[in-house]
């Protein structure tokens, strides 16, 4: 039986792929911290800041942000615990004083998690549904197909299948309203 591109890959290929069979090993390989080539503006992150929540304070936050998802995540997920851990990895990675869904659009919030060894990218782990095997997926794409607007979201999914620009110039911050909506990452609109 002949399927299309689309219909094979599943509606949400296009946000959670970062390219074909052969490079997704590659892509796995990418995960832990690493010496690779920075983005063009160096981060924030100093490993020797972060401050992680407690567990306790974790669950308190992604229960607040678990009402901000939208529903296409919670159909895309298939279960509440699954998109829960999901968004735990996330809060896992910040620090205790910053919040990329609800916290101020002014101020970068540095990813202190699983970055991609090539290109210094937030990155965390997970078994989209329908798999058994994890993979390497962008913070920034996550966060977008969590939580960004339907209008965002249609623009965002317009961009290549890499991680989204930030408009601050930092690669490592997570904040939802960071994300460009542009290419280069200059453009004035964000997708929170």
């Amino acid at each position: 039986m002949f399927n299309c591109r689309m219909c094979a890959e599943g509606p949400f290929a296009a946000l959670f792929d970062q390219g074909d069979d052969n490079d997704k090993k590659d892509q796995r390989d990418k995960k832990k911290k690493g010496k690779g080539k920075r983005s063009t503006t160096e981060s924030k992150r100093d490993e020797a800041s972060f401050r992680p929540r407690t567990e306790q304070e974790n669950q308190a936050l992604v229960k607040e942000w678990s009402q901000y998802a939208h529903p296409r995540a919670k159909e895309f997920f298939q279960t509440e615990d699954v998109m829960m851990d999901v968004l735990m990895q996330l809060a896992s990675g910040i620090d205790r004083d910053s919040d990329p869904v609800l916290g101020p659009d002014d101020q970068c919030v540095v990813w202190y998690g699983d970055v991609t060894k090539d290109d210094q990218q937030a990155a965390i782990r997970m078994t989209k549904p329908g798999e058994t095997s994890e993979s390497v997926t962008y913070v920034n794409r996550v966060l977008a197909f969590i939580f960004a607007t339907d209008e965002s979201f249609e623009q965002l999914m317009k961009l290549p299948k890499e991680p989204f620009k930030m408009q601050c110039g930092d690669q490592l911050c997570v904040h939802l309203a960071h994300i460009s909506l542009s290419v280069d990452g200059n453009g004035a609109g964000s997708a929170s």
